[in-house]
């Protein structure tokens, strides 16, 4: 029994251990915090990056967080005030962005979020200053760069009269040790510099590693202040993200005269490094050493209006950067400048001045210490450093010959061996011969990398020894690599090196760099190649289509017989790879189309080729309420851009329509026994959208004519028709209707009177006035409806007469949207047989009245957006086009009064402005999701001269959604999270090891007991 409670107790104690691992909980994981910065200046063609100097806590890194670049526009500013926060334009996810033109005027937002997996959360936000253009960024860089060379140079007046008036006051004593020490110093310095002059030579700027104008390399004050987590600084106008210091870059940029003067002007400026240095300064430099020297730059930049072309340079004690290429008005390149090897000891204090053939000079102060090696110290004699030659000849006029092809890679003298004997009396001096070479094209020019394709460079061994070669990149970020870092080459022969450009470099952004071949045993014996490594970026495909818009086949009438004529599409690829075309895939889910026919077929279009294709409507549409409207979709696999084709058509409802221009042909009275009659002619217009038949004509007691072939009217076709009454007719009135369409019920009546012998005229009646006519009606007596004939009484009774009216002369005008009422007045002609005895005046006249106009008031119903489908899915690869369709845009005769609407601005996450045709635009989104596209439209009234703004507006939207496009980048990491090796960083150290044995000691026990209890029980 004792055992057994021993026993229970020992499980129990290992037991409690077992269980200590479960209490045991995970660190918290830190959140960001602190202050985040944005490196570089908010100006365009600028490249910003992050800065984590004050981001908590300590050792985040730029590998850390996730990155998220979006654009902050007035507009977003004006939602902020308004308490709201707004939609930003999201630009990119890499480390670094780039600043665009389009980016000028808004402000660049910076937020990072911790990655969970590297042990952080939480985000900080930064705002930058509003972005600048990039002649403004520089002429500030400039103005900086002069105030503080002003300030520099009078501190330095300040301190030589502060050092002279010290020096004044020191005793004679210290007066004469200081002349002896100078003395000495003067004497080398000058022996060095007559020895130098003869070797200073014109460089080879492909000896050392081409500038760039990656401006990630300038440092500039921070952009903008930081939120954490997402949530923006409070600040006493409501708004957030804000600084004062943005405000006052926008208050300067509204005072910034960009303009353009009318004559040529040349002129340029330099900015050393990021503007805040007044001196390219070097330090001090190591004789022997110079190699190591890390390149500074300068960066000049033409001011003027007009292209500079600057003559090559070479300064005696530094080597710089030659401007070789024109450049033109408002660019800048990025030059840069080091020391030159071999230059005795002493201080260097040089003045560096580029100069333009057309007299442009801009200058900057370079300066450097120079001391030798430890073992070239001097043995205090005085005697001048004897220097070494150990380039290819040891005469000093063989340098002034090869003035101009110095390179690095060239330059094997070393003033390290410069040396004086330790004894005090006798001056030595040793030379070390360089016994490593390379082709003579690699040592002038480098290698140049233009892909990511290896190079080889051949290293000779000279010597009569073998040499071990030790191969490195001399950057602090490689951008080559070599294969093999060393390898013995035996004497006399030679060993072949591979280079390639390093790994996860940027696009179209230039590298340089510098490979060091040294001999392993004798660090003396080393060459320098120069590389400039640019990866293009991978060609992409732009497909085009032309036209860009349509096709619109017009107007249908339901049971056409006959296609319009097929359109054309051409799509040309603009880009710099094949483009992989898709099968076009219908809105409607047709697999051919469903109102239209399309003859594309999925195909590749090579660089710069084109492909055509056709979309026809099918013969059987029916007439619709709205138009027929189908879009395309071809897709190019090789990038995942859409190519949208929208076809329509619109089929009608047959409506026949004629219209006869008048509705009597009145021949007044004739005289029994009358000669011929004039004739007199209607016309007959199709007003309608189908082709009319019209009957054959035929009256009794008159001729009528009409040329055959315009009885089958077309619509807006018109027929003549002649109408004349037959002779011999006997007394009496004859009345007829012309049957023109029985179908439509169209007819004109002809009239003519028959009298017997002679009549006296009594009296001439008053027409009927003519009312009702609409506005805009022609000013012509057959469109105004005035009467033919007028009734005239007679001593033989009444008949008519005819009358001709002097529409000219009357007060109406046709353009008048005004409602009118006036009088024509006209003249009686009397049938032949009536005489007018009485003398009774022949003028007549009629009153008109023309109503106002009715305006054409457009209905906001009919604002459309076309080009994106309702509902429709996209990928973030997508790129969307769409036109905005306003009511009443098709008057293109309006009078006063109409209105339409005029498409103003659309959104879908920042708001765009339209400020003439075309109403299109094409967009693409990043982020999946649902989105809506918002198209706002300002209703416009004509006054009788032009369009005006009423103030009313109406928004139409249509609502899509963007999915994730499925393309996998190179490189991407296809393992699921889940079945990933790597465990998720909690944040806690406790070594799980001890837990582990304890369980397992624990579970041995319990096994154990069971098997004792077992035994037990047998």
């Amino acid at each position: 029994m004792r055992k057994e409670r021993i026993l229970a107790v020992i499980m129990s104690v290992l037991l409690a251990l077992s269980m200590i691992s479960a209490t045991v909980f995970a660190a918290e994981i830190p959140a960001l915090d602190g202050k985040l910065k944005i490196q570089g200046t908010a100006a365009e063609g600028r490249t910003l990056s992050a800065e984590f100097k004050e981001v908590k806590p300590e050792g985040v890194t730029e590998d850390d967080v996730a990155y998220l670049w979006e654009r902050k526009t007035v507009e977003d500013e004006e939602t902020e005030k308004a308490g709201e926060k707004p939609e930003l334009k999201e630009l990119g996810k890499d480390k670094t962005y780039t600043v665009t033109q389009d980016d000028i005027g808004s402000k660049i937002v910076l937020t990072v979020t911790g990655k969970e997996e590297n042990g952080y959360t939480g985000s900080l936000k930064v705002v930058s200053d509003t972005v600048i253009d990039a002649q403004t960024a520089a002429g500030q860089e400039v103005k900086a760069a002069e105030e503080k060379a002003a300030a520099a140079d009078t501190a330095e007046q300040q301190a030589a009269q502060e050092t002279e008036n010290e020096q004044s006051q020191n005793t004679d004593a210290s007066a004469d040790t200081e002349e002896t020490t100078q003395t000495g110093v003067s004497e080398d310095t000058d022996t060095t510099y007559q020895e130098d002059s003869t070797q200073a030579g014109t460089e080879n700027i492909e000896g050392i590693p081409a500038a760039t104008t990656d401006e990630e390399k300038q440092q500039s004050e921070s952009a903008g202040s930081e939120s954490v987590d997402g949530i923006p600084e409070a600040t006493e106008d409501g708004t957030y993200g804000q600084t004062n210091d943005a405000a006052d870059t926008a208050d300067s940029q509204k005072n910034n005269d960009t303009g353009k003067t009318e004559t040529p002007t040349a002129d340029a400026s330099i900015v050393i490094g990021d503007g805040n240095s007044e001196v390219v300064d070097f330090g001090t430099v190591i004789s022997g050493q110079e190699d190591s020297i890390q390149a500074q730059y300068v960066t000049v930049t033409n001011t003027g209006n007009t292209t500079l072309n600057f003559t090559d340079i070479s300064p005696e004690h530094f080597m710089v950067q030659d401007i070789s290429d024109p450049m033109e008005q408002n660019s800048s390149q990025q030059l840069w400048i080091v020391p030159r090897a071999g230059i005795a000891a002493g201080e260097y204090d040089d003045t560096i001045t580029y100069t333009s053939e057309e007299g442009v000079e801009v200058s900057f102060e370079a300066k450097m210490t120079v001391e030798a090696a430890k073992d070239d110290a001097q043995n205090g004699n005085g005697q001048d450093d004897q220097k070494t030659d150990t380039g290819n000849t040891s005469d000093p006029t063989a340098d002034d010959q090869n003035k101009g092809d110095e390179t690095p890679a060239d330059s094997t003298t070393d003033p390290s061996n410069d040396a004086n004997t330790s004894d005090g009396g006798n001056n030595g001096s040793t030379t070390t011969e360089v016994t490593l070479a390379v082709d003579d094209t690699v040592a002038e020019s480098g290698l140049t990398f233009k892909s990511t394709e290896s190079q080889q460079i051949t290293v000779k061994n000279n010597s009569a020894q073998a040499v071990t070669v030790a191969a490195s990149s001399t950057g602090a970020a490689p951008a080559v690599t070599i294969d093999p870092s060393e390898q013995e080459i035996p004497a006399g022969e030679s060993a072949t090196f591979t280079v390639t450009p390093a790994e996860n470099l940027a696009t179209d952004t230039p590298y340089p760099d510098n490979i060091l071949f040294a001999d392993e045993n004798n660090s003396d014996n080393k060459i320098i190649v120069p590389v400039n490594v640019t990866i293009p970026a991978p060609a992409v495909s732009n497909v085009t289509r032309d036209p860009k818009d349509g096709p619109d086949f017009g107007t249908l009438v339901d049971g056409y017989t006959e296609l319009p004529a097929p359109q054309t599409i051409t799509l040309t690829n603009e880009g710099n790879a094949d483009a992989v075309l898709s099968d076009a895939v219908s809105s409607t889910g047709a697999a051919q189309g469903q109102y239209f026919d399309i003859t594309w077929q999925a195909q590749t279009v090579k660089s710069g080729a084109k492909a055509t294709f056709t979309i026809q409507p099918k013969i059987n549409l029916t007439a619709n309420a709205t138009p027929y409207t189908e879009t395309f979709t071809i897709t190019d696999t090789t990038n995942g851009k859409s190519i949208p084709i929208t076809a329509t058509v619109t089929v009608n409802s047959p409506d026949p329509s004629l219209d006869v221009s008048g509705q009597l042909i009145d021949f007044a009275a004739a005289k029994k026994g009358y000669s011929e009659i004039a004739p007199q002619q209607f016309t007959v217009t199709n007003n309608g959208n189908v082709t009319v038949t019209l009957e054959q004509p035929a009256l009794t007691n008159f001729t009528v004519s009409v040329d055959p072939a315009q009885l089958t009217l077309a619509p807006g076709a018109t027929a003549v028709y002649t109408v004349q009454p037959k002779t011999g007719l006997d007394v009496g009135a004859y009345s007829e209707d012309l049957k023109i369409s029985s179908s439509l019920n169209k007819s004109i009546t002809v009239n003519l009177q028959v009298v017997k012998g002679n009549a006296v005229l009594t009296k001439i009646q008053q027409p009927a006035a003519v009312t009702g006519l609409a506005n805009g009606t022609k000013k012509d007596a057959a469109s105004l409806k005035l009467p033919s004939t007028v009734v005239v009484e007679t001593t033989e009774g009444s008949m008519k007469a005819a009358v001709s009216w002097n529409v000219k002369e009357t007060s109406y005008k046709q353009s008048s949207t005004d409602a009118q009422k006036f009088t024509v007045s006209g003249t009686v002609t009397l049938p032949s047989g009536v005489d007018n005895d009485n003398k009774i005046s022949l003028a007549t006249s009629v009153e008109v009245s023309v109503n106002a106009y009715s305006a054409k008031v457009a209905s906001a119903e009919n604002n459309k957006i076309t080009g994106i489908d309702v509902n429709g899915v996209y990928t973030t690869q997508t790129k969307i086009s769409f036109t905005a369709v306003g009511a009443g845009m098709d008057n293109n005769s309006p009078k006063k009064g109409d209105t339409r609407y005029v498409p103003q601005s659309w959104t879908v996450i920042n708001t765009n402005v339209w400020n003439a045709a075309p109403y299109t635009a094409s967009f693409g989104l990043a982020q999946s999701g649902d989105y809506t596209l918002k198209v706002a439209f300002a209703q416009q009234q004509y006054d009788g001269s032009s369009w005006k703004a009423t103030g009313t507006t109406d928004t139409r939207q249509v609502s899509f959604s963007i999915a994730k496009a499925k393309v996998t980048a190179p490189g991407t990491n296809l393992t699921p999270a889940a079945n990933r090796k790597s465990s998720v960083k909690t944040g806690d150290n406790t070594p799980i090891l001890p837990f582990v044995c304890i369980l397992i000691i624990a579970a041995g026990a319990i096994g154990g007991v069971v098997f004792y209890k077992k035994k037990n029980k047998k």
